[in-house]
């Protein structure tokens, strides 16, 4: 298996199957590549709907982790060489994986890819490029299995663990960005990124777990 995309869902019945047929429209070969969901204790449909699409998903269902939780249980029970996360309310573009899996065959030192995305928001859609890095998420950007493990995966705790592991292997890992828009991020009334406490609890974490990056913490991307 050469790539799987996990998607970690919680309560997600109002947007899932959106997601999942993302996930499924990949014009990447259906024998490489596997879509993963996570059922993070959901309570509402969410568990009916993944049921419906049968053997096209696989389905691990367990206790409420929370979003970290749920996409470390995803990276680690993960079939495929490659590992990406689709949040259960984003989409992805359907050349996401032919775009980004190819590229680490043709370099055996590279260890993740990125893209460019679109934000959606209330209607509106703009494209955020990621010249700069810490303009990207989570989603969409894609890693090589192993080299997450010997990392020891998403520190669970972080209130931002892509960009907690984006500081830790800062300098060690080699990434390598697609410059156009390969998924479209939706922010919701609810997303943690509109919650300004959080963004700011979220820094003044990271600020604390790496004292020596506090110029590249500057970078990360205001909402």
């Amino acid at each position: 298996m050469k790539a799987s995309i996990i998607i970690p869902a919680y309560n997600a019945e109002a947007y899932i199957e959106r997601a999942l047929e993302s996930a499924l429209s990949q014009d990447f070969p259906k024998k490489d590549y596997e879509v993963l969901v996570i059922d993070d204790g959901s309570t509402d449909r969410t568990p009916e709907i993944l049921k419906s699409f049968g053997d096209k998903i696989r389905v691990i269902r367990q206790e409420n982790r929370g979003f970290a939780g749920a996409t470390n249980r995803g990276y680690k029970e993960a079939l495929g060489e490659l590992v990406v996360k689709l949040d259960s309310d984003d989409v992805f573009s359907p050349n996401l994986l032919s775009e980004e899996a190819p590229l680490f065959e043709r370099d055996e030192a590279l260890d993740f890819v990125y893209s460019d995305y679109w934000e959606e928001e209330g209607g509106e859609r703009k494209l955020v490029n990621t010249e700069n890095i810490f303009n990207s998420v989570a989603i969409g950007t894609m890693y090589r299995k192993s080299r997450l493990a010997q990392a020891g995966w998403w520190r669970e705790d972080a209130k931002f663990p892509e960009c907690e592991l984006l500081l830790r292997t800062w300098g060690k890992w080699k990434g390598l960005r697609v410059p156009k828009p390969l998924f479209t991020y939706i922010r919701r009334p609810g997303s943690a990124s509109k919650n300004t406490n959080y963004h700011e609890d979220a820094l003044s974490q990271l600020r604390a777990l790496h004292p020596d990056k506090h110029e590249l913490i500057r970078l990360i991307r205001s909402y």
